[in-house]
């Protein structure tokens, strides 16, 4: 089981982290290890410091984060030492003299498990966002890919198999890389798919195509990617509100036709709409998009915020987060027009006091995991170590949808 802790307070040991099931009897807390090791979450001065030590110079200045990493100079001067060389300040290759192996895994979000070919692919944004006004730019984001080899619980080792420097001209803000969506091609090896990328922040999605290192120049920056001001009002709780700007987090995709393509379905988290558009035009590397390829589906109704999306293609059923006021996961079946309508809810708590991550696995699980990370990213209040902060159900997706307007099954 793969977890993520976002370094959005200082003093988290690792940002990506593990435990086998096998290890705990059902029922009990586990312990999380760092995912591949502790080593590769630490963070290290040694990995960043420039290569004449005479130009050398401890960078502590504190600003928000600029679109060009290398001029913003962004560091911690209490948790990570950062030692700039001024003679190169405006060299790209600056950000890309950590050795191959030799990196540090900054701050995660989510994870993503590729069943097919026993793979975790993650995306690491290289920044220490400690809040909304304080952030430390000490990496350049990364796609980090992992083995996940059958004998990996008893042996402790996943070796990493690839990891991508994003290029700094298909972003401005690195924070905002959280989430990554896999697209295998018909009939294709492991090696045979493509990767989009969200970033949130920026309102804006990316491709690689994994099989031939490349990642596409056009950037997808949409309107339909952007959080719409009306909608961006969240009431986390009765003492926690917020108006926050959320772009398109992810993407889910729908069966694919006779030619391998597919529908790549999301929203942004700050509106209630629901777009579409082909993997056609995604994966076209050469021809410029136009702003009639993305199709507005329809609305999911009022609240309907949503921070990701999974889709179950066996029963042509997506669901959703619910984010703000009444706390849930919602369901749409795709046969049917997206509309308050035709919006059922799959589970509601006072539980759920954010649900923070959401996937379905292999064996048609639907998993959701709660957190309080609002109260992390947007407050400075401590957490109550006493309570339960923490929490992760899961469903059986074909029983989620009994009894709701989703399940359309005869």
């Amino acid at each position: 089981m793969i977890a993520t802790v976002a370094r959005l307070r200082p003093g988290v040991p690792s940002t990506l982290n593990a435990f086998c099931t096998t290890d705990y009897p059902k029922g009990s807390s586990p312990r999380l290890q760092g995912f591949p090791n502790y080593q590769k979450n630490m963070l290290r001065a040694s990995f960043y410091e420039g290569t004449l030590a005479s130009f050398r110079k401890l960078n502590t200045t504190t600003s928000t984060q600029s679109a060009f990493p290398w001029t913003s100079k962004n560091y911690s001067s209490s948790y990570f030492n950062y030692y700039f060389d001024e003679r190169e300040q405006h060299n790209y290759q600056l950000y890309s003299k950590v050795p191959k192996d030799d990196f540090t895994i900054i701050s995660t979000y989510f994870s993503t498990i590729d069943d097919k070919c026993s793979r975790l692919f993650v995306v690491d944004n290289g920044v220490l966002h400690y809040s909304l006004i304080t952030t430390y730019v000490v990496q350049d984001p990364a796609i980090i890919v992992f083995d996940l080899p059958s004998n990996a619980c008893t042996n402790r080792n996943y070796p990493v198999l690839r990891r991508i420097v994003i290029p700094t001209h298909l972003y401005k803000i690195a924070a905002g890389w959280v989430y990554i969506t896999l697209d295998y091609q018909p009939k294709g090896s492991c090696d045979d798919l493509f990767l989009y990328i969200a970033n949130l922040f920026d309102y804006s999605l990316i491709v690689y195509d994994y099989k031939r290192g490349e990642f596409s120049p056009i950037v997808f920056a949409d309107p339909s990617m952007e959080p719409v001001i009306a909608e961006s009002d969240y009431n986390f709780s009765p003492e926690l509100s917020w108006k926050y700007f959320l772009g398109i987090v992810n993407v889910v995709l729908g069966r694919q036709d006779k030619d391998g393509y597919r529908n790549a379905y999301y929203g942004p988290g700050s509106s209630f709409a629901e777009y579409s558009v082909s993997t056609k035009i995604l994966k076209n590397f050469k021809k410029p998009y136009n702003p009639n390829d993305f199709h507005l589906l329809g609305y999911r109704g009022c609240n309907s915020q949503t921070y990701t999306q999974v889709i179950d293609r066996s029963l042509d059923v997506i669901y959703f987060t619910r984010i703000n006021s009444y706390k849930g996961v919602s369901c749409w079946n795709m046969k049917e027009p997206i509309n308050p309508d035709n919006i059922g809810v799959v589970f509601e708590s006072e539980e759920l006091h954010y649900i923070s991550s959401m996937f379905l696995d292999q064996d048609g699980y639907l998993w959701f995991h709660t957190s309080h990370l609002p109260y992390m990213f947007l407050t400075v209040a401590p957490l109550n170590i006493s309570d339960v902060n923490s929490k992760t159900f899961r469903v059986k997706s074909s029983e989620a949808i009994k009894g709701t307007i989703c399940d359309k099954r005869t």
